[in-house]
């Protein structure tokens, strides 16, 4: 590792422990949230949490559809859903986001071969990323030499004043409950759907969440609104209102990176732990929603899967 991504592993670090959420993480999981906008047909289900039965005997396991946000209203967890994460010996949640993953997440954010941000940035768009970060506290030195998508990731997060992020709540106490952990997707894939990205496309990407920054605190509200409604249709619309102006290339490709291949692998891995039962699995609402959702293949794998919330 260089100095200079050792001082910004430093630095990340040392903002975890002042915002007690994980930077990078909350930035990439919103924009998972918002980054949807190809149409692909109704909602089949209403919720935020189903019961999943696999074999006679065998205890049940919850699913609960999360939002990436530290709303005290989104973090005050409704009975029947702590009644569940409680009755639940094991958890499962996308990453799980120990220091190591966090250590990898920031070394990955940044260049290693001497690029930094302002050569790989047009001027203005450089000035602009400045000021918006400078903006969440964030000093030059510690962003210079970010990737455009890191930059980007970064200010689509919502800014942590309030305490945790439900799904780090979460994951904290099911820590300090002793419950097993599982994650279904390891650092390195979740980080791969950005990095792997052309320049060309990081910088367009930057570019339009630069463009619509000033719309972020309004579009996160009404996704609270619609996520307390349980009501995954107007999330998806919300998702779609977002990033309208995307280029349609982008779109789509990020709709089957982002959604449609993770809801694959998670499905995958998740469904040799259900067969165990005992199990309070924690992913991103949207996951949970449409035909290719984690819900609906569920079912077609033969477990029911029954509305609890």
């Amino acid at each position: 590792m260089t100095q200079e991504v050792g001082d910004k592993v430093e630095w990340g670090l040392a903002r975890r422990r002042a915002h007690p959420w994980v930077g990078w993480i909350a930035g990439i999981a919103v924009f998972f949230l918002l980054s949807l906008a190809v149409d692909k047909g109704p909602i089949a289900h209403a919720g935020v949490l189903f019961e999943i039965q696999s074999a006679p005997g065998r205890a049940p396991s919850f699913l609960f559809g999360t939002i990436h946000s530290d709303d005290p209203r989104v973090t005050e967890l409704p009975a029947q859903v702590q009644a569940a994460f409680d009755a639940s010996p094991g958890f499962i949640l996308e990453v799980i986001p120990d220091g190591s993953a966090i250590i990898k997440a920031m070394v990955t954010m940044a260049y290693t071969d001497g690029r930094r941000l302002s050569d790989v940035l047009p001027s203005e768009l450089y000035r602009q990323a400045s000021a918006a970060l400078a903006e969440r506290g964030m000093p030059e030195e510690a962003f210079r030499d970010f990737k455009p998508w890191a930059v980007m990731t970064l200010l689509s997060a919502p800014p942590a004043e309030r305490g945790e992020l439900l799904d780090l709540m979460l994951y904290r106490a099911a820590v300090e409950d002793g419950k097993r952990l599982e994650g279904l997707e390891t650092m390195e894939e979740q980080l791969a759907v950005f990095d792997d990205l052309a320049l060309t496309d990081q910088v367009a990407l930057l570019r339009e969440t630069l463009e619509s920054w000033d719309q972020l605190p309004r579009m996160l509200d009404q996704l609270v609104m619609a996520y307390l409604a349980r009501d995954l249709d107007a999330l998806l619309e919300l998702s779609e209102a977002y990033i309208a102006a995307s280029e349609p290339r982008l779109a789509s490709l990020f709709w089957e990176a982002v959604v449609e291949s993770r809801n694959r692998r998670m499905l995958e891995r998740l469904i040799p732990l259900l067969d165990q039962g005992g199990w309070f699995v924690a992913v991103g609402a949207l996951h949970l929603a449409g035909d290719s959702g984690i819900v609906e293949s569920l079912r077609r794998h033969g477990y029911r899967v029954s509305s609890v919330y």
